[in-house]
């Protein structure tokens, strides 16, 4: 592609926008765009200046004469002034995974591609764990980590997943996607859309590029997508004997499909029922992309990174961290995988204009204590001051509210991080509030 490219903008100059930049750089002026000087100078350190541009602020309309086509990072708005200008120069649009599939064939390699609104980076790792246990050459990439255009000898892989939110698929028109699947779908991002139903469509673009769609039928929003769906996996029963289905007994859990396949749910490391609905959305995908697929190891799957991970114990006090949590449901999901009402939970930041009210029901069920942090933190007890049985304090640094909800708690408690807010208003990411947390839950 690159030879039929003389000038191309970047918007967004994080991990994506980089990587964009290092596959176009070797014959292509590019034009970085970030609104944060830090990036772009982060940019214009790795890239140079000699043939390329670096530009904040407004552009002049000049500009656009130029520019061939413009790939977008996942985090730069749709709604940005520089993109309408764009699309009123009838500019063509790109991000990083469509420009992965304008470059790759994939003739022997299957690509699962995954979304939801929660759970995506679970899932996404629990296949790749499962295929490179089972000595297929897998590789997870997309949001769980290393950018798609970085991959090497990706013809290598048996199979490729890609983790895909909402913001990747705004852009992506076509790819090759053996297996798409939705895992669940909730008010997230109602900053950045104009509806729920805005939202909606656009996850549901992934079944447009899919050849085998799967979906999960016991989530109720995702009803109207059944007709789109070739199969789906959920605990409520089903007619189809092709569909995935979680059952629990005296003798333990098991994922079942009709009387061809039992996957025993046993020793898991993993808590919560949400992990065993996630372990049966991958083994779905996997089957999906290779029929003949058996081999499911499952005893030895580790969980990821600030979801939901158990930290240590101090004194009899357990300390989890859930700061992936950056919307309502999936506070709500860590909430619902502890028995007793003994969570201390720190939760807050930018609410990203969310309904909070659907958490009142577990804050009064699980929840003895609320330490609220970041600039929404006053929506928070605004919404669960109702709660007589719930203690709510605020906090202007993480240290403080983890110190509080420790000194607070009791032998056999919990401490959760999991804020059901972005991160953006305190932290650069999720990672960087639960990299946080850890360090101050290490030193008690």
């Amino acid at each position: 592609m690159n030879e039929n490219v003389n000038h191309a903008i970047i918007l967004g100059c994080g991990q994506t926008g980089l990587s964009i930049g290092r596959y176009l750089s070797n014959n292509t002026r590019i034009s970085f765009y970030d609104e944060s000087p830090i990036s772009l100078d982060n940019a214009r350190n790795l890239f140079g200046t000699k043939g390329n541009s670096y530009f904040t602020g407004e552009l002049k309309e000049e500009f656009f004469d130029t520019v061939d086509f413009v790939a977008i990072s996942p985090g730069v708005d749709p709604r940005h002034p520089i993109i309408k200008r764009m699309i009123e120069k009838d500019i063509p649009f790109h991000n990083d995974i469509s420009l992965f599939f304008l470059k790759n064939n994939l003739l022997r390699t299957k690509v699962i591609g995954v979304t939801g609104t929660n759970g995506k980076t679970t899932v996404c790792s629990m296949i790749e764990q499962i295929a490179l246990e089972s000595g297929l050459k897998a590789k997870a990439v997309g949001n769980i980590g290393l950018p798609i255009l970085d991959i090497d000898q990706v013809d290598i892989l048996d199979v490729l997943i890609i983790e895909l939110s909402s913001f990747q698929l705004e852009v992506l028109k076509n790819g090759k996607i053996d297996v798409g699947v939705i895992l669940n779908i909730s008010d997230d991002h109602m900053d950045r859309y104009n509806s729920f139903a805005n939202y909606f469509q656009t996850k549901e673009k992934l079944f447009a590029i899919s050849k085998i769609n799967i979906t999960n039928r016991d989530d109720e929003k995702l009803d109207t997508l059944r007709h789109k769906a070739n199969l789906s996996f959920g605990i409520s029963a089903t007619n189809n004997k092709e569909d995935y289905i979680l059952t629990n007994n005296y003798s333990g859990s098991f994922v079942e499909r009709g009387g061809e396949l039992t996957v025993e749910l046993k020793d898991l490391k993993l808590i919560g029922e949400h992990n065993k609905l996630n372990i049966m959305a991958a083994i779905a995908c996997i089957q999906s992309a290779f029929p003949k697929f058996n081999d499911f190891k499952i005893n030895n799957l580790k969980g990821v990174h600030h979801r939901l991970e158990w930290i240590k114990n101090t004194k009899g006090i357990d300390f989890y961290n859930d700061s992936k949590a950056t919307n309502v449901n999936a506070t709500i999901t860590a909430l619902k995988s502890f028995n007793k009402k003994n969570i201390f939970l720190v939760a807050g930041g930018d609410s990203k204009n969310q309904i909070l009210k659907p958490l009142s029901k577990y804050l009064k069920q699980k929840v003895s204590a609320l330490y609220l942090i970041g600039q929404d933190a006053h929506i928070f007890e605004e919404n669960f001051n109702f709660i007589k049985s719930l203690k709510i304090t605020n906090h202007k640094r993480m240290k403080d509210a983890v110190l509080s909800a420790y000194e607070d708690a009791s032998v056999g408690d919990i401490v959760l991080l999991s804020p059901a807010c972005a991160s953006y208003d305190m932290y650069k990411n999720y990672k960087e509030r639960g990299n946080e947390y850890v360090a101050i839950v290490e030193k008690l």
